[in-house]
């Protein structure tokens, strides 16, 4: 995390005074003072090395979803900084004496207890100065991503609304529609068909925060055909459903995600009958997974790059699970943390209850 020039100062005027104030304590007299002047620096490179192990142990627990507000998060960081600290300077000096630059004070018991008790002390006095401001810095990035994420759902119900239209008159014309084909041209009322359940999926999740899997899978199974009646032979699609439809109806996910994955696979990549794009969507009892190739377009495509920073601020709002992105060279994958059915509330067995 970077910090601002004026943090710096107040490390090192702490350092400062704290190499003051331990040589005013070891002098009785005025005559007996002395400052040697590399103390306040080593010191100050001390008090950040207790910064940096507070920053790392936070950066790896908020990639986990670990990081919290509570006070015993803060806690546990101060601990276990404290054991790193403590050994990672008691490994400097054996190196140090091993290179027979300098001598470890281990004459004694009491050597032992005075340089663990002042190294911990330093710990602690720059720790506890630093993790009211480690809070801070955590709790304005909360504040900032979550606001985010409701900017981009405002966003989205927005471009919803700019570009609504009327469900009844939407599916009287795709009758209408379908009416008109040919009874033979079997390929003709197919498409009518999966356009309309794709729209009448699309109305009906509009006004829905999370939808079973299941839905999901049948509404993206509409959408490949029509990606395939498009383009062809270009585009291959296989599916690896490792969830029984019990569980499909029990996990959910945010409407439209897969779409949006599908479009980004289709938008950003080349693809060609010689030469298909496979994508491929592995459901597991935990997560939904799309992979395919990479194999980006010379020109890319234009887009507004909201894609899947807006899929990762809807999923934000609803789980502490993140969405995982993986691009190599020659692959790129999207894995979606499946949702857990909230379970039902005893209010609403209590008229079935009273029925028997």
């Amino acid at each position: 995390m970077r910090k601002p020039p004026w943090f710096y100062l107040f490390v090192f005027g702490l350092a400062l005074l704290l190499a003051v104030y331990t040589r005013l304590t070891m002098a009785d007299r005025a005559e007996d003072f002395y400052l040697f002047p590399d103390a306040p620096f080593w010191l100050f490179l001390e008090a950040l090395l207790v910064v940096h192990l507070l920053d790392r142990l936070h950066a790896r627990a908020t990639r986990r979803g670990r990081a919290s507000e509570q006070a015993a998060y803060y806690f546990g960081l101060l601990w276990r900084g404290a054991l790193l600290f403590v050994g990672l300077l008691q490994l400097l000096q054996v190196a140090l004496m091993l290179a027979h630059v300098g001598r470890g004070d281990y004459g004694s018991w009491y050597e032992v207890v005075r340089w663990l008790s002042a190294t911990l002390f330093l710990y602690l006095l720059a720790g506890s100065v630093y993790l009211p401001f480690l809070y801070q810095q955590h709790a304005s990035e909360v504040r900032l991503a979550l606001a985010r994420a409701e900017k981009a759902v405002t966003e989205a119900r927005l471009r919803a609304l700019q570009q609504h239209v009327d469900p009844h008159f939407l599916f009287n014309n795709l009758n209408i529609l379908s009416s008109l084909i040919e009874p033979a041209n079997g390929a003709a009322l197919d498409y009518a068909s999966h356009l309309a359940s794709l729209y009448r999926y699309l109305v009906r999740a509009g006004q829905r925060d999370v939808v079973p899997v299941a839905e999901e899978l049948a509404f993206a199974r509409d959408y490949q055909f029509l990606l395939q009646r498009r383009f062809g032979a270009a585009y291959r699609f296989e599916e690896d459903v490792q969830l029984p439809l019990a569980g499909q109806a029990e996990r959910l996910l945010p409407p439209g995600m897969l779409q949006e994955l599908l479009t980004n696979a289709v938008k950003h990549n080349l693809a060609s009958r010689q030469h298909p794009l496979l994508i491929r969507v592995t459901l597991t009892p935990t997560a939904l997974r799309l992979e395919h190739p990479r194999r980006p377009r010379p020109v890319p495509a234009a887009g507004t790059g909201r894609g899947l920073p807006g899929l990762r601020a809807r999923l934000a709002l609803l789980t502490d699970q993140p969405l995982v992105v993986e691009d190599t060279p020659t692959y790129f994958a999207v894995t979606v943390p499946l949702l857990a059915a909230l379970p039902p509330t005893p209010a609403a067995h209590a008229p079935a209850a009273a029925g028997r």
